[in-house]
């Protein structure tokens, strides 16, 4: 399943039925019976509430992109060498990074 974040979701989803699940409630065949159960349709429901989304974003939007706090004491930790990172780590967020890809 794909997530866009980047619409704000405006329609609420009883108007974009999309996939398996839109599919069974367009032909008639799902939405809560016993069948649908059986015949292995995958269903999804989300609450639709505009005003909370839209406060919601409105909060994220208002939070800086850069946590200066949060970078100041990064800061101060590896000019202390108070910071360290485990060389597994390290290689676990390389190999996540290139996506596993081998040379």
């Amino acid at each position: 399943m794909r997530v866009d974040f980047t619409t704000s979701g405006l329609e609420p989803p009883e108007k974009s039925l999309t996939g398996r699940a839109g599919h069974a409630e367009q032909t008639g065949t799902g939405a809560g019976t016993e069948a649908s159960s059986t015949t292995g349709v995958d269903q999804t429901r989300f609450s639709f509430d505009q005003t909370r989304v839209q406060s919601l974003e409105a909060h994220v939007l208002a939070e800086p992109e850069i946590r200066e706090a949060k970078v100041q004491s990064l800061q101060q930790a590896i000019g202390n060498g108070e910071y360290s990172v485990p060389a597994s780590q390290v290689a676990d967020a390389l190999v996540s990074e290139l996506g596993g890809a081998r040379g």
